[in-house]
């Protein structure tokens, strides 16, 4: 399972998963399942949603250019350290 990096991935991803559910299902055993929390106020909540949508929208749509820059860059010619260096970098985040 840990030979491919598809198979680290995976279970990096499980791992990551299952403590996430665990985190979360911990916080809700404790006490009377949050009662004692304000209810936000709508305008504050249409805010929120606003402000998540166009961030997530811009956060993704920088994610998805990511290959096509990496492209940009595997085009040049770089001879120094800092081309070995961004080889690197663009292996840990493609």
């Amino acid at each position: 399972l840990m030979t491919t990096p598809n198979g680290a991935f995976n279970a990096a991803l499980a791992v990551l998963a299952a403590s996430t559910a665990a985190l979360k299902l911990g916080n809700r055993s404790d006490g009377d399942g949050g009662s004692d929390t304000q209810a936000k106020d709508p305008k504050v909540k249409s805010l929120q949603i606003k402000f998540l949508s166009v961030f997530w929208l811009l956060r993704m749509a920088d994610w998805l250019q990511g290959p096509y820059f990496y492209q940009v860059y595997a085009s040049k010619s770089f001879n120094t350290a800092a081309g070995s260096a961004m080889t690197w970098v663009s292996r840990l985040f493609l």
